[in-house]
């Protein structure tokens, strides 16, 4: 019986090289489906150059990218979000004038119904236990609160 790739996302090998700067040095990462993984360390580490190349928003020196089991090259955003690869940024980019909502729809593709997205931020926040009010301000939410709209705005794309 096939079961699927033994690994949903494979970082092999992978360096990134900025001038004499080497931000990544033979990294190799293996996600299995429904692992989560968190990348610990100091100020000017690697992480997030390595999220950043995992998410298309930078392109490696060297080393290979799998997505279940085949070559695969993330040469944009647009193309990590095909894949189903999405990022949360430490820095929000948040308009704070809108609603929750009205923030969600700006990274959303295509023409939307705004009370079908409303009931659907409303149902997955619920459902992962980061309840959000659509109708809200930003302006007046806590950071948690802020953090829960990207999150969710992750999910949603």
């Amino acid at each position: 019986m096939n079961r699927g790739p033994e690994y949903l996302l494979e970082a092999l090998h992978v360096v990134k090289v900025f001038g004499t700067l080497r931000a990544n040095d033979d990294v190799t990462l293996k996600v299995k489906p429904g692992e989560i993984h968190a990348f610990l360390g100091e100020n000017g580490a690697g992480k997030s150059t390595l999220v950043k190349m995992i998410y298309g928003a930078l392109q490696p020196t060297s080393g290979e990218f799998r997505w279940m089991d085949q070559p695969v090259t993330i040469a944009s955003p647009a193309a990590a979000r095909k894949l189903g690869i999405g990022m949360v940024f430490q820095h929000f980019s948040l308009f704070e004038a809108l609603t929750v909502a009205e923030n969600v729809a700006l990274a959303m593709p295509g023409d939307f119904d705004m009370a079908k997205l409303s009931e659907k931020i409303a149902r997955v926040s619920k459902e992962y236990g980061l309840p959000l009010a659509p109708t809200a301000t930003v302006a007046d939410l806590s950071v948690g609160e802020r953090q829960r709209i990207e999150i969710v705005r992750c999910l949603l794309q």
